[in-house]
């Protein structure tokens, strides 16, 4: 990535952060609509068919030429390793894991993918492993274990029906490491210049070709109709604000890496599991402990610890890059060039 898409870090933290904060509102949607009758295919399904449609359209009517990519090297890599290896393996595994361990330690599996992409970061794209993305790391682990309340200090936690299994460790191992090689592929995309809404076009229709193929359209649509006559043109309307929700999520976390790496923007979502916790309390009055609400603290101390740091170096590469100008233009006006007749 060069270094024009270096600079503006703080809008590249809060393209992440929006993603995340979109993100921590899915639990909320998915009440409602499964409280109106909609299956998990449905809900699957509606999604990636909707993005697909709606960045095909933003493409047709802004340029298009997003839908070509810079090689033809990216439509395999978007076709072929994003659309039908890691999206889908990604789904596989994510389905698995909340199937085959307690909700709080699956949600901390999922968000461990951050650690992963730090050192797969540097495997592939020879990013440092600095002191600031490690003291994030700690820092966003121990608040989402607070939040997630897998440390109660004594407390008593809630009680978990589904057990700890090594099977549940082994999906859970699997859905860190599948998101963070999605995160690495959005990336690579997004550092060789390959528009945002290019790679959600291929991602999407990739997606959705999976799933209409494992799922039954016609089973979808009649779950659809009889949810709608059941229950109004309501379903209609939370439905689409869910998968423009979704939408931006999805747009957001990868246009900020025009700004920031990978691994910063995985560290985000330390916000997810927060902005869950405060909507279930607001709009679901679940409970929310005191423990629960340091988490929340501290996930946003890793935020605002990112921001400062991230933003130091940002000021440190300007300078430098300022006096290597100014180095450059003393030195052509020391040395001018004479003409000879």
């Amino acid at each position: 990535m060069d270094a024009t898409k270096k600079r503006g870090v703080g809008f590249g933290i809060f393209l992440a952060c929006s993603s995340a904060v979109a993100t921590g509102t899915f639990g909320i949607f998915l009440h409602y609509l499964a409280a109106f009758g909609l299956s998990d295919d449905t809900v699957t399904l509606i999604g990636p068919v909707f993005m697909f449609f709606a960045f095909l359209l933003i493409a047709l009517i802004k340029d298009r030429r997003l839908l070509l990519a810079p090689k033809k090297l990216y439509y395999f890599t978007m076709i072929a390793v994003s659309g039908f290896v890691l999206y889908p393996l990604y789904n596989f595994t994510y389905v698995r894991v909340f199937a085959n361990l307690p909700m709080a330690i699956a949600s901390l599996f999922h968000f461990s993918n951050s650690i992963v992409l730090v050192f797969l970061m540097r495997i592939l794209f020879k990013q440092k492993i600095t002191k600031e993305k490690l003291i994030c790391c700690v820092l966003a682990i121990v608040g989402i274990m607070l939040v997630l309340q897998i440390i109660t200090f004594g407390a008593v936690a809630p009680d978990d029906s589904v057990p700890i299994t090594s099977m549940g460790i082994f999906w859970g191992v699997a859905v860190a490491c599948a998101l963070a090689f999605v995160y690495s592929i959005d990336y690579f995309h997004i550092s060789h210049d390959v528009p945002v809404i290019t790679t959600q076009i291929y991602a999407c229709l990739c997606s959705s070709i999976i799933l209409l193929l494992t799922s039954n359209p016609a089973a979808v649509g009649q779950n659809i109709m009889e949810s709608v006559s059941a229950n109004g043109a309501i379903v209609i309307v939370v439905a689409l604000i869910y998968c423009a929700v979704l939408m931006w999520s999805y747009y957001s976390i990868t246009a900020c890496y025009n700004y920031i790496d990978a691994s910063y923007g995985a560290l985000t979502f330390v916000l997810e599991p927060s902005v869950a916790a405060i909507l279930g309390f607001i709009i679901l009055h679940e409970t929310l402990t005191p423990l629960q609400m340091l988490g929340i603290a501290i996930a946003v101390c890793a935020i605002v610890y990112m921001q400062y740091s991230e933003g130091k170096r940002e000021k440190a590469e300007l300078a430098a890059q300022a006096k290597s100008s100014d180095l450059t233009q003393d030195s052509a006006n020391a040395n001018p060039e004479v003409d000879v007749e």
